[in-house]
């Protein structure tokens, strides 16, 4: 799509492709290092938000007051969804395989667009995610498997709203595991090795045909 802003790496067809989504501020290569550490075989595919706010690039806009614009939410989660399907489509990758990699902001559309959106991808690693509607979801995720991870010091995620998300995700039917550690709204290399493990215990690197 013409406004989409991607970075596209090439790896082996035998590996699932990683799917990376930035936080508040970051690009479509921000991932890229923690892609690498996590998957350095497969391919990665970065799609930068188009949403510019305060001069950070996003997935969604936020209300004057602070709050998330929901309405802006969902078309820009139809956009993001769209554009996934055509830079699939164009590096020859099948969307369903795709390994989604989201840390924040990229982490929260995710999340969102699993919950209350037809999402293709059965996988993901999301990173310091956080729940943006508390609505009850219809969304059936069997198939899916997600490893989330918070800090319990997060200023940004409560525990409250990530067990929310956690408990949004399980009802919806997919297989959840979880992460905390005594951290900010920061990445950890504990919490990255934790997320390579569950990655090597649920083969979920490895395409399925």
């Amino acid at each position: 799509m013409s406004d989409a802003q991607t970075a596209f790496f090439p790896g082996e067809s035998d590996k699932a492709p990683v799917l990376m989504l930035h936080g508040t501020g970051g690009d479509e290569t921000d991932l890229l290092p923690i892609a690498s550490f996590l998957a350095p075989d497969s391919p990665k595919l970065g799609i930068r938000g188009r949403i510019h706010e305060n001069g950070a690039n996003r997935y969604f806009k936020h209300t004057d007051d602070g709050g998330f614009d929901l309405d802006n939410l969902s078309t820009e989660t139809d956009w993001l969804l769209s554009t996934i399907v055509t830079e699939s489509a164009k590096h020859g990758i099948d969307p369903k395989q795709l390994l989604v990699l989201g840390f924040s902001n990229g982490a929260n559309v995710a999340a969102y667009a699993w919950l209350h959106k037809k999402a293709p991808f059965k996988t993901a690693i999301l990173l310091h995610p956080m729940m943006l509607d508390p609505q009850a979801s219809a969304a059936n995720l069997n198939g899916v498997a997600t490893f989330l991870t918070h800090g319990d010091v997060d200023p940004i995620v409560s525990s409250a709203n990530f067990t929310g998300l956690r408990r949004q995700l399980t009802d919806a039917g997919a297989a959840v595991e979880a992460y905390t550690g005594h951290q900010s709204h920061q990445l950890t290399r504990a919490e990255l090795s934790a997320a390579k493990t569950w990655l090597d215990k649920t083969g979920r690197l490895v395409l399925s045909h």
